[in-house]
């Protein structure tokens, strides 16, 4: 996308996981960088029993572990629903029938050019004939409380994960 006809983004240095590209908007006397990358999913999930399936993960550029739900990038030739049911099979074994889209979000407005797309996933149980192991680097779990109980959980801290939370009780998918 370009914000001026006659001044098109420019790659000013871009890696294998993003590409950092100056724009040029007409009003702005230097040019404004923002980050192109994949678009990502997040996958609010409940099992038969009610209970989310989250995922604990070491997240280097927090230096930490977090807790969050099954997420991951939409990967060229993907649709979004393809690319949630992958990463919900991927970091915890599960299926789940039906996926609903709860929110296409801008991650960071001011420096993120890609989008987050929210799905919830009900009635997830593990996918047959599948021992459940889940994502290499990832430990999957159930989570016994509720959305409050969830938000007030330390390691529950990615703003992005919030808003898919959030999203699900907007929506009427999860209590509060």
């Amino acid at each position: 996308m370009t914000t001026n006809a006659t001044a098109p983004d420019e790659v000013a240095w871009a890696c294998e996981w993003f590409e950092i590209v100056a724009k040029r908007p007409p009003s702005f006397a230097k040019p404004h960088y923002s980050i192109r990358t994949k678009d990502y999913v997040a996958v609010v999930t409940v099992d038969s029993e009610g209970r989310l399936l989250l995922v604990r993960q070491l997240r280097p550029a927090v230096d930490g572990v977090t807790l969050e739900f099954p997420c991951g990038h939409v990967e060229p030739g993907e649709t979004p629903e393809d690319a949630a049911r992958k990463e919900l099979l991927e970091e915890t074994g599960h299926v789940a029938e039906r996926f609903e889209l709860l929110a296409n979000l801008s991650p960071d407005t001011g420096r993120l050019g890609n989008r987050m797309w929210v799905f919830f996933a009900g009635n997830a149980c593990p996918a047959p004939g599948r021992t459940i192991e889940g994502e290499a680097g990832v430990d999957w779990l159930r989570f016994e409380g509720g959305a409050r109980d969830l938000l007030a959980q330390k390691d529950f801290c990615s703003a992005l994960n919030w808003a898919a939370l959030l999203a699900a009780v907007r929506r009427g998918r999860l209590r509060f």
